[in-house]
């Protein structure tokens, strides 16, 4: 028993090989971001980036990862877009990035894995430095929703449907909202409850400025839905939080899927949202 004790303790004071303290520790070989920065969150279809193009939110995000970090271009050797939305990802990412400032022997892709796009692209740049093929990358997750999402046109041909799990990749995203809410007995009360919580706390951290050293400024047009006239801002912040929000408020809203069930509402689930974010990948030896 005392030897197990005594185990134990030595266990606590051995660096682990994984999780947290694998990470803090640092080896030449590690791989970190060196910076992380992004525009602000905005509504989808009436906010801020609505007239925006995809394109240049992603050009004005290279430019200021350039501009913060102080790094010299040439040493970018991959740029990878996470992006769901955009059929022409491949096209704008390359062409931004040559307009950014990278240089053509700077190769740039795009990576779809849906929600987790921009995760994949961060793997993908972090794996690439891992096995040595990079020794600095760019990750970039960016979506235009206002554009009209990413819905398929056309159901999948007669053969994929025969298979059902196949066939169930047609769901759109709500009906698939409402069915993990079935499948794990998730209450719209305990939806309403988790949102409020959620909307209190983005609202203290935005009151007291917690994002602000991660959102870089965006100048961009705005064209008014009624007049058709436009004007110039500069967007600073998210659009999403909205202040005072109680679980009163949201009991009261309507269920956005009444075809598939009443538990996700506009205001317990996420927004349409419009915005980027990069992060700027390396070896750690090499900005020793």
């Amino acid at each position: 028993m005392a030897a197990e004790r005594l185990n134990s303790i030595l266990n606590h004071l051995t660096p682990s090989k994984s999780g947290l303290s694998a990470v803090t520790q640092q080896n030449p070989d590690d791989v970190v971001i060196t910076l992380a920065i992004r525009t602000p969150l905005t509504k989808g279809f009436k906010g801020g980036f609505k007239d925006t193009p995809l394109d240049y939110i992603i050009y004005s995000l290279l430019k200021e990862v350039v501009s913060k970090s102080k790094i010299d271009p040439q040493l970018v050797e991959d740029v990878c877009l996470g992006n769901v939305s955009e059929p022409k990802a491949a096209y704008i990412i390359r062409a931004a990035s040559l307009a950014a400032g990278f240089p053509n022997t700077t190769a740039a892709s795009c990576v779809n894995r849906f929600c987790s796009s921009g995760l994949k692209a961060v793997q993908d740049i972090a794996n690439q430095i891992s096995t040595g093929s990079i020794e600095c990358g760019l990750a970039i997750g960016a979506e235009l929703m206002s554009s009209g999402g990413d819905r398929l046109a056309k159901p999948f041909h007669e053969k994929i449907l025969e298979t059902q799990e196949a066939a169930d990749c047609m769901q759109p995203m709500g009906q698939t909202s409402e069915n993990v809410g079935k499948d794990f007995d998730i209450s719209r009360e305990a939806q309403d409850r988790f949102a409020a919580e959620s909307f209190r706390r983005a609202e203290v951290a935005q009151k007291a400025g917690w994002f602000d050293d991660e959102i870089v400024p965006i100048k961009t047009r705005v064209k008014d839905p009624k007049s058709g006239e436009e004007k110039e801002v500069i967007l600073t912040r998210d659009e999403g939080p909205r202040w005072g929000t109680t679980f009163e408020s949201l009991s009261k809203v309507r269920p956005a899927f009444p075809d598939y069930g009443d538990r996700s509402t506009g205001g317990n689930s996420s927004q349409v949202t419009d915005g980027g974010k990069p992060s700027l990948s390396s070896l750690r030896e090499a900005f020793k």
